[in-house]
């Protein structure tokens, strides 16, 4: 009888409707994150290197216009610039041609340096100190240059073929155009310290283009000449550019220091920058 009333209680509370089932929290988890993170693409190998791309298919360019300069088109450019000279294409040279001379390029940096000093224009004197920094290094490689190919102007020869290499008399200069790298350099100078301006890079250049064309037109030079002139004007300022910054940004504390100086009887001041 017991068994029995046993039996049908157990039977009774397991078919209870209602009563709920608990479960085992060990087995049973209900994710809380419902957020979705996006994680971008990576950039691909040409956005990455984009600018590298782009410099070193400019300089590819440049050298590509060299060569066929030389090869093909100095002597037809010569025929053709000698053909179409005329009073005004002189009158022209002779105001551009001394832009890329010594005398108008120190006056322009110098005028630079102080305005920008008087009116506290760091930019200005940047474009002073870097301007002629890259003309003076630019002056002593294109020296070089010139000594080491002496290539005769086409005023001396129809033969743009002409070289005497480095065991020349000197009296050859005209690869490459020294007035032409030096007009460069500086447009370079100014252009790269004043990037962020649309005008202004695009008038430098513009300028240094029309000092080169202007050796052209009064038979000084052949137009490799003038490409391989504008390169190491360009090179030369870049370069100028980027060491001056290096050397900008690795000066931690500079000062001046001037001291009273004896020496053998004479007096005199002594100045020196600390860094």
């Amino acid at each position: 009888m017991r068994a029995t009333l046993l039996s049908v209680v157990l039977f009774y509370m397991i078919t209870l409707p209602g009563s709920p089932a608990k479960a085992n929290p060990d087995t049973l988890s209900v994710s809380q994150d419902t957020s979705f993170q996006f994680t971008p693409p990576a950039p691909s190998w040409i956005k990455k290197h984009q600018r590298v791309i782009l410099k070193s298919s400019g300089v590819l360019l440049a050298t590509g216009l060299f060569i066929t300069a030389y090869n093909r088109y100095d002597r037809p450019v010569h025929f053709l610039s000698q053909q179409n000279r005329s009073p005004f294409t002189d009158n022209s040279a002779k105001v551009l041609q001394p832009l890329g001379t010594a005398v108008p390029i120190h006056a322009t940096f110098a005028t630079l340096f102080a305005v920008g000093a008087f009116a506290k224009r760091p930019k200005m004197k940047e474009a002073a100190v870097v301007g002629l920094s890259s003309f003076y290094l630019n002056a002593l490689l294109t020296d070089k240059l010139k000594k080491s190919f002496q290539r005769h102007r086409p005023s001396n020869t129809n033969d743009s073929h002409l070289f005497e290499g480095a065991n020349g008399d000197g009296k050859n200069t005209s690869f490459p155009s020294s007035h032409t790298s030096n007009a460069f350099a500086a447009a370079t100078a100014i252009a790269s310290v004043y990037h962020d301006h649309r005008w202004i890079p695009q008038a430098a250049y513009g300028v240094a283009t029309l000092v080169g064309l202007s050796r052209i037109n009064d038979n000084k030079h052949w137009a490799s000449d003038v490409l391989a002139g504008a390169a190491v004007g360009y090179l030369t300022g870049k370069a100028t550019y980027w060491g001056y910054h290096r050397i900008k940004k690795g000066i931690t504390r500079k000062s001046w220091i001037v001291t009273p100086v004896w020496q053998n009887g004479q007096t005199g001041v002594a100045a020196a920058l600390q860094f």
